[in-house]
């Protein structure tokens, strides 16, 4: 009997130092493919060992090598035509939705969760949350997960 794994999305700031410098090492050997795994582990003071440990376990959440697809919450003002810019904001940025609920408005307020691909985003996922919570009329926008 397997034990099915179990996925977190965790901020950087609190992974272990070996596990933060395995993806700037896997960053830097994608940004140069004449880097070798022996030259980039030393560069970044890491053990091969702890390297082959965790490459194939961390992932970024940006990382544009697999299909993306996220689902959003948002906290906004119940205002005509907001869910529209939103969508065409989303659009513009190539992404794909793929389900919307949005809830009844309370006190002029109300709830949007849209799930979308994200896979050919012109974009980061941080700079598209950070864009959509630009948008007037949005209070608070929150990445509730994704999938790889």
């Amino acid at each position: 009997m397997t034990t099915q794994k179990k996925f977190y999305l965790i901020r950087e700031d609190v992974l272990p130092e070996s596990v933060q410098k395995t993806l700037r090492i896997k960053d830097a050997l994608d940004k140069n493919p004449k880097l070798s795994i022996f030259d980039a582990v030393k560069q970044f003071d890491l053990s091969r060992s702890a390297y082959y440990k965790y490459k194939d376990t961390i992932f970024p959440v940006d990382d544009t090598t697999r299909e993306k697809n996220i689902t959003i919450m948002m906290q906004v003002d119940d205002k005509v035509g907001l869910l529209s810019k939103i969508l065409s904001f989303i659009a513009l940025h190539n992404g794909s939705v793929l389900t919307i609920h949005q809830t009844i408005p309370i006190k002029e307020k109300t709830t949007i969760t849209i799930s979308l691909n994200a896979t050919a985003m012109n974009m980061t996922i941080n700079e598209f949350i950070d864009a959509i919570a630009a948008i007037e009329y949005v209070n608070d926008v929150k990445l509730l997960g994704m999938s790889l």
